[in-house]
């Protein structure tokens, strides 16, 4: 038998398993989140946001099945996608929380009052928000009726508030 086969062999036979390791750790590094169980940060102010890019504003409760698919199963693979990844950035707040954030008018006011503001009280809801101005430029998203199609409404909604940004339409 030849060395080099068999040492191909073994290293494809354990791909999986250097990929099973090597994948949780570079989306914590890729995504740069605070936690290794949440893969978004919270918004905090407009200041933390990159003015080129649509700010994805996930409004969400604590402990939400439907919250957690979203951003598992959509909003995480777009982030790591090389075409999507510069269009959008993704944000969060707690439907509930009194955690204090600064506005797009520079205001001091809880994630509560932020969503409200945005009319936004079902969760999980996803907006889709100039990140400059604070102005809605796409249509929310509210729920998770269709998943079959929620990825299609997701890449929609990123590319045309993403042209209304860039000036594109």
């Amino acid at each position: 038998m030849n060395i080099k086969w068999v040492i191909k062999r073994v290293i494809k036979s354990c791909s999986w398993l250097l990929l099973t390791l090597w994948f949780p750790a570079a989306m914590v590094v890729t995504v740069g989140t605070a936690s290794a169980n949440e893969p978004f940060g919270m918004f905090k102010d407009t200041a933390s946001l990159e003015p080129d890019r649509v700010l994805v504003l996930l409004a969400e409760v604590e402990n939400c099945s439907f919250c957690k698919r979203v951003k598992n199963d959509f909003l995480l693979p777009l982030t790591l996608d090389p075409k999507w990844e510069p269009l959008f950035q993704v944000r969060r707040i707690d439907l509930n929380s009194q955690a204090i954030v600064t506005d797009f008018t520079a205001q001091k006011i809880s994630q509560q009052e932020l969503s409200q503001a945005f009319n936004a009280d079902f969760s999980p809801t996803v907006m889709f928000i100039h990140p400059r101005t604070g102005q809605r430029i796409g249509e929310d998203i509210v729920g998770l009726v269709t998943p079959d199609f929620y990825g299609f409404y997701l890449q929609q909604q990123i590319t045309q508030s993403y042209n209304k940004i860039t000036g594109q339409l």
